[in-house]
């Protein structure tokens, strides 16, 4: 089977797993150059995320969710990128390609600008978490981002994933989920980058208080993602 690739839109359909399984050897390895051949290889990523009332402020357009079996969109951030987060700042080595892009460092700081999904049943009736994540690229290195960062985030480079998961909220502080994932490209250097994993995380609340007294909306969370990339058209320049 072959991956299509999609520009717009979630995407929904999880590919068949020989379409990415690519390895983690570098165009390099093989013979020629990145340019000529493309980059590939494997990558991991943990982040956190957060809504409204949380304990790194109100964040724009947040939608917290409750558990419910149905419902949406619900809406997460991380905070900007000039916020220290610790685990967004050392989130994946994904952005600089194992450290092939020239003067990078992994793991790279980024943030996931929103994180958004919708519950729904499936037809086979089954309810699932179906959503897009962009994540904003903050710099390649680790670290948080200069306070005087002349780039604002919206114009820093994106990656954008869709994502499906099933979900079990195990009780009023605590919901689980898991599923697969698909990079469906990005702006900037990214613009042509594809792959595809498994990501699962939770969602819970910050507040010392817990979620119940916050009305049993679930204000929080945090997920990871393993899986393959590749870009027939990397830019490793410095950046």
């Amino acid at each position: 089977m072959t991956m299509t690739r999609r520009r717009t839109g979630v995407a929904l359909a999880i590919p068949a797993a020989a379409a990415l399984a690519v390895g983690a050897a570098s165009a390099n390895e093989q013979g020629g150059s990145a340019q000529d051949q493309g980059v590939k290889g494997e990558f991991s990523l943990i982040q956190m995320i957060h809504t409204n009332s949380s304990t790194y402020g109100d964040l724009p357009g947040a939608v917290p969710w409750g558990g419910s079996e149905r419902g949406g969109p619900f809406t997460y951030r991380g905070i900007p990128c000039t916020g220290n987060a610790p685990v967004n700042n050392l989130a994946s080595d994904l952005p600089s390609y194992g450290m092939r892009v020239r003067g990078s460092r992994a793991p790279s700081s980024m943030r996931a600008h929103p994180f958004s999904f919708q519950v729904r049943r499936t037809r086979s009736g089954a309810v699932r978490m179906v959503g897009s994540i962009t994540f904003t690229v903050c710099h390649l290195r680790p670290g948080p981002t200069p306070s005087n960062d002349p780039v604002p985030d919206a114009q820093k480079s994106k990656i954008r994933v869709g994502f499906s998961a099933k979900f079990r909220k195990e009780n009023a502080e605590l919901a689980r989920w898991s599923g697969r994932f698909r990079i469906v490209g990005g702006t900037g250097r990214y613009d042509d980058l594809t792959g595809s994993g498994t990501i699962s995380g939770y969602f819970f609340c910050f507040a010392p208080q817990g979620c119940t007294a916050l009305g049993g909306q679930l204000r929080d969370g945090q997920f990871a993602m393993e899986g393959f990339y590749r870009d027939p058209t990397p830019d490793l320049a410095a950046g």
